[in-house]
């Protein structure tokens, strides 16, 4: 995630035009995504410690007591704010930064129009 985060800071400082927002868009993404997928590993890491106790709410446990199973549906209240809600939007924002930062949306475009010219050519 640091070197993900160093790339596209480099191509930041590339850009020579354009808002801040334009520029650096992409960098705030994607450090904003690795502080969210981190989350969770660091709340494990944090429990294996015993810096965040188990224990009666906000206990670091990822799954609710007594549960017989490991699954999605026996997650405590902890357990679906850093595995579902930071995991996923974090890889949801590192997709977004990383194709904003790779200008995807222009270069799909260019290559509609460069197909729509070799169509109306072959008539």
């Amino acid at each position: 995630m640091i070197l993900v985060n160093i790339y596209i800071f480099y191509c930041a400082r590339k850009k020579r035009r354009g808002r801040f927002s334009y520029k650096y868009g992409p960098l705030m993404f994607t450090i904003l995504a690795a502080l969210l997928i981190m989350a969770d590993l660091t709340r494990h890491v944090l429990q294996d410690l015993k810096v965040w106790k188990e224990g009666p709410f906000p206990g670091s446990s990822q799954y609710r007591p007594h549960c017989p199973h490991e699954n999605m549906s026996c997650l405590s209240p902890i357990g679906v704010v850093f595995t579902i809600i930071c995991t996923y939007t974090g890889f949801i924002l590192l997709f977004i930064g990383t194709m904003w930062n790779a200008n995807l949306v222009t270069k799909l475009k260019e290559i509609r129009r460069q197909w729509r010219l070799l169509r109306e050519g072959k008539k």
